[in-house]
């Protein structure tokens, strides 16, 4: 497990596996080619530990790249010298070269992960000015003409014409090679930091979003609560008063005791409709699969119903509209003649309601005895309305003044929801 803990400093997996290929491939590198053909080898004891001394510094190589540094720089810098000295101990030694590719690459692909952009550079720049003490070890040329004596004479000079071809295109190689390392490896930490970016993003947003419920579950909260203290409380003081007025005159009057009592229950049954009215908007779907319309029409046999006001409405739906845009719409109506009930002592209200090819348009209107609404804009209510329709992108007016009543007027448009309503309408 402690292992599988430090393994996570590789943003990727494929870098560790790839890491240990490379490697493998110069540890077999490393074997006499008789050896891997299964062919008689005898080796001098020089060779031999020369031998071991390239695979302990191969398996060294591996083994250091399990934790990587990510805090100070310095130790990063002396974690590269490690993985170079490692490489060039065999050379300084034994002048046994390690296969000479596949360990810088591992080392290069390490600096991609621990360093930024500009030390990255510098790092691998390192990584190949180490390349070059490598060329210092050449075959002298006795052994190689010896070697090739077989197949025809090679002079000093074409030797030395062929050693020095060879080593430019070893340098150009491996050139080749860290740079298509780093390249690559930039471009897989990049995609994997815009991963994580956009994995942060949609947390953020998540949280966001469990945050802004929470606050519209306490706003909602606080709204109930103010409501059961202004109109449940109140019914339930007057209730109380009533029969505490029944119970001083039950023996003496008992007719006005009566009255008394037939009070009080008038107050319970206005308590009752209140506290059904305050659970109805603590629903999540006010609608319950009834069309916008006949929703409207129960707001409005409510209001009658507590008020004795007939409103004048006009409602004329000839287009389909989205849920998100139909409680919308439900809850300011609900939210409006809540407000006239309890603080508007209209005697007339009008509620207009059409849709036109590209808005929906919303008047509520009544002639109560109005308030500023400059001073009133910390009410849930009326800043409930505003967060709804900005929501939909619409626009919301709200003119009012001391006794002259109250107008809203609403315009919500169709085009951010298009696509929502042609679905509706097949």
């Amino acid at each position: 497990m402690n292992r599988l803990k430090q393994l996570k400093t590789y943003p990727f997996g494929l870098f560790l596996w790839l890491e240990w290929i490379l490697l493998s491939l110069a540890i077999l590198g490393e074997l006499p080619d008789s050896f891997l053909w299964g062919q008689n080898y005898q080796a001098s004891v020089s060779v031999f530990l020369s031998s071991i001394l390239s695979f302990f510094c191969l398996l060294s190589l591996g083994l250091i790249g399990l934790k990587l540094p990510t805090q100070k720089t310095s130790n990063k810098w002396l974690y590269v010298i490690l993985q170079l000295g490692l490489i060039l101990l065999p050379t300084t030694i034994n002048q046994q070269i390690l296969p000479l590719l596949t360990p810088y690459l591992i080392v290069t692909m390490r600096n991609c992960l621990i360093f930024k952009s500009k030390e990255r550079q510098l790092a691998n720049i390192l990584v190949f000015i180490c390349v070059i003490p490598s060329l210092t070890y050449i075959t002298s040329f006795t052994e190689f003409q010896d070697i090739l004596s077989q197949y025809q004479a090679v002079s000093f000079a074409e030797f030395q014409i062929r050693s020095n071809i060879s080593n430019i295109s070893y340098l150009f190689v491996n050139g080749l090679s860290i740079t298509f390392i780093c390249i690559l490896v930039n471009a897989l930490l990049k995609e994997y930091q815009s991963q994580q970016q956009l994995a942060q993003a949609r947390e953020q947003l998540r949280q966001y979003a469990i945050q802004a419920e929470d606050r519209a579950a306490v706003n909602e909260r606080n709204r109930i609560a103010r409501e059961i203290h202004d109109s449940i409380g109140h019914a339930l003081t007057a209730q109380t008063i009533q029969l505490n007025n029944a119970i001083a005159f039950w023996q003496s009057q008992p007719d006005k005791a009566y009255q008394f009592l037939v009070e009080s229950q008038e107050l319970v049954r206005k308590a009752l409709k209140d506290i059904r009215h305050s659970v109805s908007t603590l629903r999540s779907d006010p609608l319950e699969g009834k069309s916008l319309e006949a929703a409207i029409a129960l707001l409005f046999q409510e209001f009658s119903s507590r008020t004795k006001i007939i409103p004048d409405r006009t409602i004329a739906l000839n287009h389909s509209l989205t849920e998100e845009i139909k409680l919308t719409v439900y809850r300011i109506i609900q939210e409006a003649l809540t407000n006239i009930v309890k603080h508007s002592e209209a005697q007339a209200v009008k509620v207009e309601l059409q849709t036109f090819p590209d808005h929906l348009y919303l008047l509520i209107k009544d002639n109560g005895k109005g308030f500023n609404p400059n001073q009133n804009t910390t009410g849930f209510g009326l800043q409930g309305m505003r967060e709804r329709v900005l929501a939909l992108e619409g626009k919301i007016e709200i003119n009012s003044n001391f006794n002259c009543g109250c107008n809203i007027t609403i315009h919500i448009p169709f085009n951010r929801f298009t696509d929502k309503i042609l679905i509706n309408q097949k």
